[in-house]
């Protein structure tokens, strides 16, 4: 018997996990953005949250303070439960946003081609995330522990990484295949879409840079000050704080916001790779993003 969390398939070749639904994916392809919106796309666990605090901090000159939970929302077409037998109490992010004041920052883990096509026509600013999928492997096992399949369980047994894993490899997870993903927004870039591509080591390495970054991106004037002020505001302790007085309030809350923030360590994987693992891995991976800009530089060394 799998120890993997339940997939579906829907109006597309993605493999979804429970949290989003039908409704939900019918919802995001007819999805009407506004002027000011911006998109942070990424896999799981890319610090897709980490990247939508900066771009907030960003909008709101560095000032926590100036935030709502609303702002904090899950990705669009996710319902947001930490237990499955909750999904038909609550709505799809993609119906609450629409009531949300501007400017949104929105947030997705699909491809571009579950996207609206108001996306690519108001050229909606993109911001696309990308991080070392060994990382990103050991992150979303641990974050999928957290949760609570249908049955009342843990969708994710403690033992089971080594399954998730190979899961991972051949596609068998919640999105996909990590490649494909990376793949389909950089195809989206050469095409001439509005979309920035922003690694988490590099935020780690240098968040002030790419702080200025996306502030060019959205068209957003920022000063060194206001810089500062949001590197100083988006560190994970910083964070943790925040959404954790954001739980306090948030209606509806049915997945604390602090669940999104980890350890925010890069090179993880080296502690749980090793072996037959890492060489399969690295293999794979290699071979299906040889062809690409960005996705290949986690395997360049």
């Amino acid at each position: 018997m799998s120890k993997l969390p339940p997939l579906h398939f829907y109006k597309g070749p993605t493999p979804l996990p429970p949290p989003v639904t039908d409704e939900a994916i019918d919802a995001l392809k007819t999805f009407e953005y506004r002027d000011g919106d911006v998109l942070i796309a990424s896999y799981p666990k890319c610090g897709t949250h980490w990247s939508n605090e900066v771009v907030q901090l960003i909008l709101h000159d560095g000032d926590p303070t100036k935030l709502d939970h609303r702002h904090r929302r899950a990705c669009l077409e996710i319902k947001d439960v930490q237990d499955f037998r909750k999904l038909d109490q609550v709505k799809p992010t993609v119906e609450l946003v629409k009531t949300d004041p501007s400017p949104r920052v929105l947030m997705t883990h699909l491809g571009p081609s579950y996207l609206s096509e108001d996306t690519w026509k108001r050229r909606i600013p993109i911001v696309f995330i990308f991080r070392d999928p060994r990382d990103v492997v050991v992150s979303e096992y641990n974050f999928l522990k957290k949760f609570l399949g249908v049955d009342g369980q843990p969708v994710m047994k403690e033992d089971s990484f080594d399954e998730f894993l190979e899961g991972f490899i051949s596609d068998h997870v919640g999105y996909g295949n990590w490649c494909d993903h990376a793949l389909a927004y950089e195809k989206k870039a050469t095409e001439g879409e509005n979309i920035l591509f922003v690694t988490y080591e590099d935020m780690k390495k240098d968040l002030p840079t790419v702080v200025r970054s996306i502030a060019s991106h959205i068209g957003q004037e920022i000063s060194d000050e206001v810089v500062a002020k949001v590197v100083a505001n988006s560190g994970i302790e910083a964070m943790k704080r925040n959404y954790q007085e954001a739980s306090k309030t948030q209606e509806n809350a049915n997945l604390h916001l602090s669940n999104f923030v980890n350890k925010g360590v890069a090179g993880q994987w080296k502690t749980d790779f090793s072996g037959d693992k890492f060489t399969k891995f690295n293999d794979t991976f290699k071979e299906r993003v040889k062809d690409s800009v960005y996705a290949k530089r986690y395997f360049d060394e």
